[in-house]
């Protein structure tokens, strides 16, 4: 490298320095000038970045707001009424109703179904006795049904004699007390009174028929004693010898005559034996339909009318209108239901007796003795 000397360096040097200062001094003077309003520059340019930035954050934010309380309003309007609620509500508790009242139905059906089931086991699980035993029972309840809802004596006893035969086929001795029992119950059925329905509807149809020959009243007692006594005065020869005035008197009393009561109390008398007679009539109609009907109360009802109408306008002391009497009090006293025996004892103690058959012998009472002999 070349080396200036240093004569040559110092010279130039003030005016280089000189022109240097200037030079600084002007530069300096320009970059004070340009540096703020560089500065400045910038600071627009952010503020202008800055609020560009922050106008499109705005416009996100509103778009994003507006999207927002779009679907809030959509939603708001999918929403249901109140009316819309309560008429959904209603028809949910309709619906939990109607399941509720079906749930005893549903019970109750469960429950029979379980008791068919059951019944079905049993009837698969017996054998030819079992069979036999079932008709016996089902013979007593016929019986039974028989005896209450028809009066029928004579069926329920030999349907009681028939379930009697079952029971000597099986041949089974445990059984003998039912057999007794049934007898005794045939005997309480044969030897028990029973009322004559069809002979109490012949006598009311007879006695219906016979009122009509009898005349309701009373023959009054002065009438038969003036009836008895009056042709003895006629006999007697003091009659004859009666004085002028007496037979002048008794012939003028003989020619008057009372015209207006006589046809009047006929007329009446009439009319009361006409409205007895049919009232009798139509009652003894009434009571023999009840006893067809068996109605025991209507029937002793009207055979108390009968009787207390009958007693009241007829004179017992006439032959035939006694004998019409005792009839009617026979016939009060004659009852429609006869007196029912009790024929379930047979049946309770067969039932009874295949219970304790049935039932399981506990293992205990039988091994208890074996262990403690052992």
């Amino acid at each position: 490298m070349k080396q200036i000397p240093q004569k040559e360096q110092q010279k130039p040097a003030e005016s280089v320095s000189t022109e240097a200062a200037s030079g600084v001094e002007k530069t300096a003077k320009k970059r004070g000038f340009l540096l703020p309003l560089v500065l400045i520059l910038i600071l627009i340019a952010g503020l202008a970045a800055g609020a560009y930035q922050g106008w499109i954050l705005f416009n996100q934010y509103q778009q994003q707001n507006q999207a927002r309380l779009d679907e809030l309003q959509s939603q708001l309007a999918q929403r249901p009424s109140s009316t819309q609620v309560e008429t959904s509500i209603n028809g949910l508790r309709r619906s939990i109703d109607q399941s509720a009242s079906r749930l005893p139905a549903l019970e109750q059906g469960q429950r029979d179904l379980t008791k068919s089931v059951e019944k079905l086991f049993a009837l698969y699980a017996r054998d030819k006795n079992g069979w036999k035993l079932s008709e016996v029972e089902y013979l007593m309840s016929v019986a039974q049904h028989k005896l209450i809802l028809e009066d029928d004596f004579e069926g329920a006893a030999r349907t009681l004699n028939a379930a009697s035969e079952r029971i000597a086929e099986l041949a089974d001795p445990g059984l003998l007390p039912v057999r007794v029992r049934i007898n005794e119950e045939i005997t309480q059925l044969k030897t028990r009174t029973r009322p004559d329905l069809v002979g109490m509807t012949l006598t009311l149809s007879r006695l219906a028929r016979q009122i009509a020959g009898l005349k309701p009243g009373y023959q009054p007692k002065a009438e038969v004693a003036k009836a008895s006594t009056a042709p003895a005065p006629v006999a007697t020869p003091a009659s004859a010898e009666r004085p002028l005035d007496q037979k002048l008197i008794a012939f003028m009393t003989s020619l008057v005559t009372i015209k207006g009561v006589q046809p009047k109390i006929e007329v009446m008398e009439q009319t009361v034996i006409t409205d007895v007679r049919e009232r009798l009539q139509e009652n003894l109609k009434l009571t023999r339909w009840s006893v067809l009907d068996r109605d025991a109360a209507q029937y002793l009802k009207l055979m108390e009318q009968n009787v207390q109408l009958f007693s009241q306008n007829y004179d017992l002391e006439n032959a035939s209108n006694a004998d019409f009497y005792q009839s009617l009090q026979q016939l009060q006293q004659s009852p429609i239901h006869p007196d029912l025996p009790d024929i379930t004892q047979s049946l309770r103690l067969l039932k009874e007796i295949q219970a304790k058959r049935e039932a399981p012998v506990p293992a205990t009472q039988n091994s208890s003795p074996e262990a403690n002999n052992g």
